[in-house]
């Protein structure tokens, strides 16, 4: 709601908005005035509004109030667009149909917050019911809300991970009766939703399918579903991974690491290379970061590379805060390779902005710097994973760099925001320790800054 609301002082025009926004501004409206959605609605008024509400407890019956004006009450901010819009001449009045009653219209399009205090008067005269819901608008809820994805766009025009996760659960449908999910304790639903994924399982399995890859099909379905249980307690215990057995002879994946040699190789090859892209493949070393959140940086306010101190990157999914995990947001020092990052990494941040897959250009670009074809930038977070337990890094600092679940860091920096981070003593405690961590490659950075100071520019003699 913090962020909404700075965005109410940027932006005036509902245009600006998305749908959701509009109701959680509403639904602010309401709780400011300790109100309720139908909490005036036809089937309120009468005598059960006299038992419940103490302001017409002792009201006379034949009062013929209608709901508007409960709402009118209710919502105060109402009168006050109404008069403003009448002031400027922007309030058409008409009676309705059968002349029992007057409809106030706008004649001009409402800000944001207009339009919220309009959808906050409208909303205390509904009933207070939810239409039933059916198994996809569940899903349609949790992708538009929570992974804040436009469904009403083409498919093509949504980024590769979006279409990812729309087409699983496209195929997911394939085994699962799109069927009405009713209010209550109704665990058969659930259970015919659990059957689906069991039957999707046992048809993948089949098919030859490596176990992870179900598990990966699987996995953003289930997210879905146990968020729709939470968000509209449906009284459900939450949905499980089937069991999914590897197949016979399978043979786990090695994950590729740069050893210690091979990271002070690459870092070397980096430098040298002096390329905005290498200077973002320093920065993923530094902290296991993806790609897209590179590409998601601010420069004018997510760089701190000037700090006196500990220059560090504040990674907060951009724009629209969108990350893979409540966790992900989180501040990264910079403890080698600054001269490249602090020149070349806005150069880096423009490039792969304008890539719908940045990681493309970062794979070509790690290996054309070490001349290892194996190579990917998703080998670094690898890296930085191993060499932080190789190192014996504190749990809760790995988190709190990398941006993995299970620490408490994150979450109280964030909230005193990048800047009041960056006078925080956690600050140099993370600095301290990721320098330590990575300290072949400190030393290396050092004796090259040495080595260029010692060079003298060459003068001629006059």
């Amino acid at each position: 709601m913090y962020e909404l609301f700075l965005k109410t002082l940027e932006n005036t025009s509902a245009d600006a908005y998305a749908e959701n926004e509009i109701e959680a501004l509403a639904a602010d409206v309401l709780r400011r005035n300790k109100t309720a959605d139908g909490q005036y609605a036809p089937h309120m008024l009468g005598p059960k509004l006299q038992d419940n509400h103490w302001l017409f407890k002792h009201a006379d019956e034949d009062m013929n109030i209608k709901p508007r004006e409960y709402a009118a009450m209710a919502v105060p901010e109402y009168l006050d667009l109404m008069m403003k819009l009448d002031d400027e001449g922007n309030l058409k009045s008409a009676f309705n149909e059968d002349k029992t009653d007057v409809i106030h219209t706008p004649t001009r399009k409402l800000t944001a917050q207009e339009a919220a205090v309009l959808r906050a008067w409208e909303a205390v005269q509904k009933v207070n019911n939810q239409a039933p819901r059916t198994v996809s608008s569940l899903w349609k809820n949790f992708i538009e809300q929570k992974r804040r994805i436009d469904l009403s766009v083409p498919l093509a025009s949504l980024s590769k991970t979006d279409r990812r996760r729309v087409r699983r659960f496209e195929y997911f449908m394939n085994y699962c009766p799109d069927i009405v999910i009713a209010a209550g304790d109704s665990s058969a639903q659930r259970d015919v939703i659990q059957q689906a994924m069991d039957d999707m399982a046992r048809a993948e399995e089949k098919l030859g399918k490596a176990h992870t890859t179900i598990k990966r099909s699987l996995g953003e379905v289930i997210s879905g579903f146990n968020w729709a249980i939470k968000r509209y307690r449906l009284n459900w215990t939450k949905l499980e991974m089937p069991t999914i057995e590897p197949s016979a002879g399978y043979v786990k994946k090695t994950k590729q690491v740069l050893l210690t040699p091979q990271q002070i190789q690459f870092f070397n090859a980096a430098v040298d290379a002096d390329t905005p892209l290498a200077a973002a493949l320093l920065l993923m070393l530094h902290c296991g970061a993806m790609p897209t959140e590179i590409a998601r940086l601010r420069i004018d306010t997510d760089l701190y590379l000037e700090h006196q101190q500990y220059p560090y990157v504040s990674m907060q999914g951009g724009v629209d805060n969108k990350t893979k995990t409540k966790a992900r947001p989180r501040f990264v020092p910079i403890v080698f390779g600054l001269d490249l990052i602090r020149r070349r990494l806005p150069e880096a941040i423009e490039i792969l902005a304008t890539w719908e897959e940045p990681s493309g250009p970062l794979n070509d670009e790690i290996r054309r710097i070490t001349g290892n074809e194996t190579l990917t930038g998703h080998c670094l977070r690898h890296t930085f994973k191993m060499q932080t337990n190789n190192k014996l890094m504190s749990p809760e600092i790995t988190y709190a760099i990398a941006g993995w679940s299970g620490g408490w860091i994150n979450k109280v920096a964030n909230q005193y925001g990048s800047a009041g981070f960056g006078e925080n003593e956690q600050l140099q405690t993370l600095n301290k320790e990721l320098a330590r961590v990575f300290e072949a490659i400190v030393e290396v950075d050092k004796q090259r800054q040495a080595d260029a100071s010692n060079v003298l520019p060459f003068s001629p003699p006059r």
